[in-house]
């Protein structure tokens, strides 16, 4: 049985492991995986997107998500639910708030254009395999 840790802990392991990789499952039933840049705000992960990209399609679909990163001598994987909102507010707090340590404008023009939306994780579970002094060890965490 795996060590317990609590969501802070989760958040330590992933904050400054760069970015992620999501699956999601498509209608048909294929997997996907994509890259993502998944900001911690509070008990939610949350990330940017195109509205037409298969990760937004997917979610639509289906919306258990798998996120992994590799980082900070760990391996974390979070398994949650998404849900998308194109919202002009939920868009712009994003935007606005810090949360996303890069400019999106890079990515999607103004806070105002269409065509992009925001996606939260509410998690509910997590796993680390930690490499520690006494080697690997997998921590467990649950909401």
């Amino acid at each position: 049985m795996p060590a317990e840790f609590t969501w802070e802990e989760v958040v330590a392991l992933i904050a400054g492991a760069g970015v992620a990789h999501i699956a999601t499952t498509s209608v048909d039933g294929a997997a996907h995986v994509a890259q993502v840049f998944a900001a911690v705000e509070g008990k939610r992960l949350t990330f940017t997107t195109r509205t037409t990209s298969a990760k937004a399609a997917n979610i639509r679909a289906d919306t258990r998500v798998a996120l992994m990163w590799q980082g900070n001598s760990a391996e974390t994987y979070v398994w949650g639910n998404a849900s998308l909102s194109e919202d002009a507010a939920v868009k712009r707090h994003v935007w606005e708030s810090g949360i996303v340590p890069f400019d999106l404008s890079h990515f999607y023009g103004t806070v105002d254009s269409p065509g992009w939306c925001v996606v939260s994780v509410a998690p509910a579970r997590a796993v680390a395999m930690l490499q520690t002094s006494e080697g690997l060890v997998r921590r467990a965490w649950h909401a």
